[in-house]
């Protein structure tokens, strides 16, 4: 199910730009001005791979959080993996591989060294680097070395050199690249190569994969500009340029994501006390298609130009990259210092409308939740206690929605009487009307109140649980609701029913119970809820009576494969709701009933001392 159709059922708000901007723009510029009488060449080692890092049970004292298959060719990471994170398969759960090769393309890549001067693109992507293996460091870090030389006319031009290195404990990767200048001669070059690339998709419903730059300005204000894998496709080429429209911003980081989890690479300053790169060129977010016809086997990535240096001989230039590997966890962006002073907690998106404003509620809801976590370690139950919470504040304003709408119900037909009388006089109506309401202390708008009030918290929980990793994986009970972050699938349905038109696209590959249960709960509230209409108006109580089924089903469409965390919430919040107008409705029926008996209570609640009813003079006298 899209997120964006739940915001249109539950309140129809148009998304607001946010003043950032993606460019459309061709490949990376090549090099025409080939001599053809220089010879650039290099001298390849075999192809190997190499491990930093382990995805070994933190039980078993493995101090890694991340385990990395590099290789010789162009001397990359070919896969990454989490120690913490499963692969969400519950017959064999395995060690999640976050980031794996993206069709040939392989993170952190060298593409290609470019040479303008005379001409030359050497491509370092296919060129086997050298490495000595992996060395083990006293702080426990483990660091491996790739170097490569470039020979000009058989003479050496050029040594590169590549180190990285992985701390324990830690989801960040450093990455230095050098570049030394081994001839006699000045050398003008710049490179090409890959961020992140291949990360996986989290989500079966949506390919939610995005590239994403962050912008920082002179005041510290972290702002990004983003484009999702399917547009970077359709609209772009396969390539955009990512940038912001106001140049107070100056880029900082960019990164590839998915739901729950993000690649972000930040090149480091060569001054330490400023905080942005000056050696970098262009920054663009990729997409690689190799079938244009085969669905679901394209990949997304971040791919950078460096500026063109110049080397003296015998000199060497470096360039630092950080890699953050790992989940979009908000506790561990903002408490790492280096991570909240980059605004690392952008990269969490809600995909909620209106900005800002519902992200905060989002986040101030996973708060509240993790905080009861700590206490009550089922999040499935911490969700029924928000419920709970909830209704309990909102008490007071849906008895006296309920106690308006019967009143509603009883003027239908004064209010009918006005509407036909003044049906030419549409301000006089208006004014009948208020007078009416006013004279029985209603407020129309009284009813519908409960509900705006539990909108944003309904779109704000659905982003919370949509993208907060707190929920990927959490089971509310072991046989059933498994995962409050997918849907509850009571059993898997045939492969054929996924293929039937309409229905197919609806229903999926599981049966999910929690749905129709919610689309009960929700029939029996519209049932229990006073009817407007009035008797005289057969087309109104027509009208009343589709609501009374459309809602329901509606929902259940909408809501059939939504996250079983939403669904949970809603149908608590729902079923709390039937039970609360059940006991309101039978309050105000037994208050009116000793009304009309001639008894008032001395108290407002049911059951106090009764007294005989004053009857009024039929004439006031002043």
């Amino acid at each position: 199910m899209n997120i964006k159709k739940i915001y249109v059922l539950l309140i129809c708000v148009s998304f607001l730009n946010c003043g950032v901007a993606i460019a459309d723009v061709n490949a990376v510029p090549q090099i025409n001005s080939l001599r053809q009488d220089v010879d650039i060449s290099a001298i390849s080692g075999p192809e190997e791979t190499f491990t930093l890092g382990s995805v070994l049970p933190a039980e078993s004292n493995n101090p890694y959080k991340l385990e990395l298959v590099l290789t010789t060719k162009g001397a990359a990471v070919t896969s990454a993996s989490l120690r913490d994170y499963d692969n969400r398969n519950c017959k064999n759960p395995q060690p999640l591989k976050l980031l794996s090769a993206a069709h040939n393309a392989n993170t952190l890549a060298n593409v290609r060294l470019l040479l303008p001067e005379i001409g030359k693109a050497f491509p370092l992507n296919r060129l086997n680097w050298q490495s000595t293996g992996v060395n083990k460091n006293p702080d426990g870090s483990e660091t491996i070395t790739f170097y490569a030389n470039i020979l000009k006319d058989n003479s050496d031009l050029l040594k590169l050199t590549k180190t990285y290195t992985l701390k324990p404990g830690n989801y960040l990767l450093d990455c230095i690249v050098g570049v030394e200048n081994l001839s006699g001669n000045e050398v003008k070059t710049s490179l090409d190569m890959l961020g992140p690339v291949g990360i996986v998709s989290e989500d079966d419903r949506t390919d939610a994969r995005t590239a994403m730059a962050g912008f920082m300005n002179s005041q510290g204000v972290v702002e990004t500009s983003k484009i999702n894998i399917k547009k970077i496709l359709k609209d772009f080429g396969g390539q955009a340029l990512l940038f912001h429209e106001n140049a107070e911003f100056k880029f900082i980081w960019a990164s590839i994501s998915d739901k729950y989890f993000v690649s972000i690479i930040r090149p480091v300053p060569t001054d330490e006390d400023n905080i942005y790169c000056d050696w970098l060129a262009e920054k663009y977010g990729v997409s690689f298609d190799p079938d244009a016809m085969v669905k679901g086997d394209e990949d997304i990535g971040v791919r950078f130009r460096t500026q063109t240096a110049s080397i003296a001989p015998q000199r060497q230039i470096s360039y630092k990259f950080q890699v953050y590997i790992g989940p979009k966890d908000r506790d561990l962006f903002n408490g790492v210092p280096l991570y909240k002073s980059l605004g690392f907690i952008k990269t969490i998106d809600f995909q909620a409308c209106c900005g800002d404003i519902f992200s905060s509620l989002s986040f101030a809801i996973l708060a509240a939740m993790n905080w009861l976590y700590q206490y009550i370690p089922n999040y499935g139950i911490v969700i029924i206690i928000f419920v709970f919470v909830v209704r309990v504040l909102l008490h007071p304003i849906t008895k006296k929605s309920q106690v308006s709408m019967m009143k509603m119900s009883k003027l239908a037909p004064m209010a009918e009487e006005i509407k036909k009388k003044y049906a030419d006089n549409k301000a006089e109506m208006q004014k009948q009307l208020g007078k009416l309401y006013k004279e029985q202390g209603m407020a129309p708008m009284l009813g519908c109140m409960p509900m705006l009030l539990q909108m944003p918290i309904w779109i704000a929980l659905y982003s919370a649980i949509y993208a907060g990793i707190e929920f990927r994986g959490a089971a509310f009970l072991p046989f059933w609701i498994t995962d409050l972050s997918s849907p509850d699938a009571l059993f898997a349905l045939p492969a054929a029913v996924e293929h039937i038109p309409l229905i197919g696209s609806f229903i999926g590959t599981s049966f999910n119970l929690l749905p129709i249960f919610l689309g009960i709960s929700m029939f029996a509230q519209q049932k229990l809820m006073p009817s407007s209409a009035p008797s005289s108006n057969p087309q109104a109580a027509q009208q009343q009576k589709m609501m009374l089924w459309m809602m329901p089903v509606m929902m259940l469409m909408f809501l059939y494969r939504a996250p079983s965390g939403l669904n949970l919430y809603i149908m608590a919040s729902t079923t709390a709701g039937v039970v609360e107008q059940y006991i309101i409705k039978k309050h105000i029926k037994e208050r009116e009933a000793f009304e009309e008996a001639g008894l008032v209570p001395t108290t407002s609640k049911l059951g106090g001392k009764l007294k005989k009813k004053k009857p009024k003079p039929p004439i006031r006298f002043s």
